[in-house]
């Protein structure tokens, strides 16, 4: 047959759903364990882990130059969101917005498992001094006493130092002096003396505060073209991270504005003060004219006398010295740039752009370098909030901007020496121009007061030009309307962004699924133990001569359960395999010899042999059961008797058969114990005193059931399975291997035992149930039989043990039955 020679694989390699739910009611503890290992992980972390909230707001970038456009002003203040960007997450600014909140000292009060921040909510408040830097972060702890008084304590590196005094007055150490301003004292003394709660407080390092928050600020920009900027904060304290995003958002707003208002009050300032320059030149140049006037009596302009001008060459003479005033003013102007720039490193760069922006174009080529100078100082100014000034990053940006500073300085140089050069050109052009123009009799020096007049128009013309340009910036300055709007405000958070509640959850229930899964898998995979005849007959094709079912209640000491309750399925059970004998034995003679074995002790061949010869001697059968595992010898238990003599006296020769037999409560059944151990039961077994044994017994009795030891551990019994004409060979239901199949193999092929046949012990009747079975069966000798008093694996209906259960394991139970 195929299935004979089939391998048996050590993982179960069959699809049985109904296999599948035996193992899982019966992983149903340890998947319940999982549960609540993942469970009570899940609360412990929750427990144990500080929260972190996150609040954040967008704010909007936007300019409103309506009067600009109206009265074709220009608009001075509109600038990249990159460059907003920068300043919006400036140290500086963001240090100006913290000074705001209340951050100089943390209040904490410290509970059983975490410590929380009193942001804004402390009983209590204090003002200090401190005398030494090192106090800084460090817990002051304070103890409020019931005649009002305090103690502090604080530990600081190799000391600990506590002081104590009454509460209005100040608490004075080497490190700090603090007064207290207490705001609810019943609320500190009832949470001190119910909840054993302890307050303590921390002093922030200003110098460090900015940097210690920066940490947790995230800028981020939304949408370039909306131009949005998204501020987000997080902080231990809902409140806290809710009051600075909503700082640092409105002090962008309203510092924007400033900003740009000083911006545009530089411009006006410089332009008056150049204005200033100018009305005095043009004073001075009117004064000449009405001087030389006077001394010559020319008449004022409109009257009968005008001096004779030569137009093409007066014209082009006006223009020079127009072209000399300009050249002049922007020579001056590039000088003011170059003393800002060598005097502070602390540079508006959009005030010298607006300045610069005014002058010819040839100058706007300064504007880019500019920039990369604001950029490097900026990066200098974070750089501080980190690292010392000392330090390898800071002195390589320090000679960034020297190299920057330098290049710009070359440049304004440059440009000053060609302007130097177009004016001495245009001065020569000048002197050229005056050398044409000869007097013509008016009795004065007419190109002398034509230069008066020149002089006099290009300065009126240049006052003209810096009163338009005030003009402008003024009309700029006065219609900036800032729209930097904050498009949604910070919220408090109501639950903590870590850690997330759900998701630790959900990840827990996860794992505890996958790996009780996992465990239900693996056993299912490595379940090889046999379960039903199909089990058997997959592998082997082997007759099986019955199938006994699990009892449901204690079996009782004497194993002999079918003069109990012979209506029972057990005893049914046994009178089918009554039947099946007489398939081996002889028709007419209904006579024989019955050997019981197994692979390993505890599969129930001792129970199979002792009620099998009940119920034959119920037939009225005369039956003797012999005990031939004198290793570990189970019979008298059995049938509690005592185990002085038996078959090891018997086949040595010191008793008789006779002398040994025993006989039971139950009429025709007869037992020879095993008798004292010996230390050759093998040989005995084989001996010609065992054959001379066996003939005695035929002659009184029907059936002559031997009882062997398992063959999978030792080979006593193998010589008596071939003798027999009914050789049994006994597996137990979710208990015995399909590996062991392959002994039942090595018997018939090997030993020759061919009618051997197979009894199933121990199966659910109805296919669901497990049992409570013990695996901790040896192998190798001194094997120990799953009996005793009380045979615990036929016990599934004990109550006491159904009640170890569980309530959980019965309702599971219940359900697959």
């Amino acid at each position: 047959m195929v299935n004979e020679r089939k391998k048996i694989s050590p993982f179960n390699d069959d699809v049985d759903p109904i296999l599948l739910l035996r193992i899982a009611r019966k992983s149903i503890v340890p998947v319940i364990l999982t549960f609540c290992f993942f469970a009570l992980a899940a609360f412990i972390y929750l427990r144990f882990t500080p929260p972190i909230y996150e609040a954040s707001a967008t704010v909007q970038l936007g300019y409103d130059t309506r009067s600009n456009a109206l009265l074709q002003a220009r608009n001075i203040y509109e600038q990249s969101i990159f460059q907003e960007m920068e300043l919006l997450k400036s140290p500086v600014s963001i240090g100006n917005s913290l000074s705001k909140l209340p951050l100089e000292v943390s209040y904490m009060i410290k509970g059983e498992i975490l410590s929380s921040e009193l942001y804004r909510s402390s009983p209590f408040t204090v003002s200090y001094t401190v005398k030494n830097p090192a106090i800084y972060g460090t817990p002051i702890y304070i103890v409020f006493n019931e005649n009002y008084s305090v103690e502090l304590s604080y530990e600081l590196p190799e000391k600990v130092e506590s002081i104590s005094g009454p509460i209005l007055d100040s608490l004075i150490s080497k490190d700090f002096s603090i007064l207290l301003d207490i705001r609810d004292y019943e609320t500190i003394m009832r949470n001190q003396r119910d909840q054993e709660n302890k307050y303590f407080f921390i002093l922030n390092d200003p110098k460090s505060l900015t940097s210690t928050y920066m940490k947790n600020l995230e800028f981020e920009i939304v949408n370039q073209l909306a131009k949005t900027i998204l501020v987000r904060f997080k902080d231990g304290n809902a409140r806290k991270a809710k009051d600075v995003v909503d700082q640092i958002s409105s002090d962008f707003i309203l510092n924007d504005e400033v900003r740009k208002q000083e911006s545009a009050n530089s411009i006006l300032k410089f332009i008056d003060q150049q204005l200033a320059k100018i009305y005095d030149r043009l004073y001075e140049s009117e004064t000449r004219i009405q001087e030389f006037r006077k001394q010559h009596r020319i008449p004022e302009a409109g009257s009968d006398y005008e001096p004779r001008m030569l137009p093409t060459a007066n014209s082009r003479l006006s223009e020079l010295e127009n072209l000399q005033v300009s050249k002049k003013a922007e020579i001056e102007l590039l000088s003011e740039v170059e003393k800002e720039i060598g005097q502070t490193d602390s540079l508006d760069v959009y005030h010298l752009v607006a300045l610069i922006s005014g002058t010819s174009e040839e100058n706007n080529s300064i504007n880019s370098t500019l920039d990369r100078l604001q950029s490097l100082l900026l990066s200098r100014e974070k750089m501080l909030y980190v690292v010392k000034s000392s330090s390898t990053q800071v002195k390589a940006l320090n000679y960034q901007i020297d190299i920057q500073k330098k290049l710009i300085l070359e440049t304004i140089g440059s440009r000053k020496k060609s302007l130097q050069l177009e004016l001495a050109e245009i001065q020569n052009q000048v002197s050229a121009y005056r050398k044409t123009l000869s007097p013509t009799g008016a009795g004065y020096d007419e190109i002398e007061y034509s230069r008066l007049l020149r002089i006099a128009a290009v300065n009126e013309s240049f006052y003209n030009t810096l009163v338009d340009r005030k003009a402008e910036y003024s009309i700029s300055k006065a219609g900036y309307v800032s729209t930097n709007r904050v498009l949604e405000e910070a919220k408090l958070a109501e639950t903590p962004l870590f850690p997330d509640k759900k998701n630790v959850i959900t990840v827990c229930f996860a794992a505890a699924l996958v790996l009780s899964s996992m465990l239900i898998v693996i056993r299912y995979l490595l379940h090889n133990e046999i379960t039903t005849v199909q089990d058997i007959l997959k592998y082997h094709n082997i007759p099986i001569l019955g199938v006994v079912p699990r009892y449901k209640k204690d079996i009782p000491n004497s194993l002999l359960l079918v003069d109990r309750n012979p209506k029972s399925s057990i005893a049914e059970a046994f009178r089918v395999l009554r039947t099946n004998i007489r398939y081996f034995v002889t028709q007419t003679q209904e006579r024989g010899i019955i050997a019981v074995t197994s692979t390993i002790s505890g599969e129930g061949k001792t129970f199979v042999a002792i009620n099998l010869g009940g119920i034959l001697a119920y037939s009225g059968k005369k039956v003797v059961i012999l005990d031939l595992d004198m290793r570990k010898p189970k019979i008298h238990l059995g049938f509690g008797t005592e185990n002085k003599r038996g078959m090891s006296t018997i086949l040595i020769g010191e008793n008789s058969v006779t002398d040994c037999i025993n006989h039971s409560s139950l009429e025709n059944l007869d037992f020879i114990t095993a008798g004292p151990t010996p230390p050759n039961p093998s040989e005995l077994i084989i001996s010609e005193l065992m054959n001379g044994t066996l003939e005695e017994l035929k002659k009184t009795y029907d059936y002559i059931i031997i009882d062997n030891p398992p063959c999978g551990i030792v080979t006593d019994g193998i010589d008596n399975l071939r003798i027999a004409d009914v050789p049994i060979y006994v597996v137990r239901s979710q208990y015995s291997k399909k590996t062991f199949i392959e002994n039942i193999r090595k018997l018939q092929d090997t030993d020759g035992i061919s009618k051997l046949s197979v009894v199933l012990n121990g199966m659910e009747s109805t296919g669901t149930g497990y049992g409570q079975y013990g695996y901790g069966y040896g192998y190798g000798y001194g094997y120990g039989y799953g009996y005793g008093y009380g045979y615990g694996y036929y016990d599934e209906g004990n109550e006491d043990e159904n009640e170890k259960l569980g309530i959980l394991s019965k309702l599971f139970k219940k359900k697959y039955e």
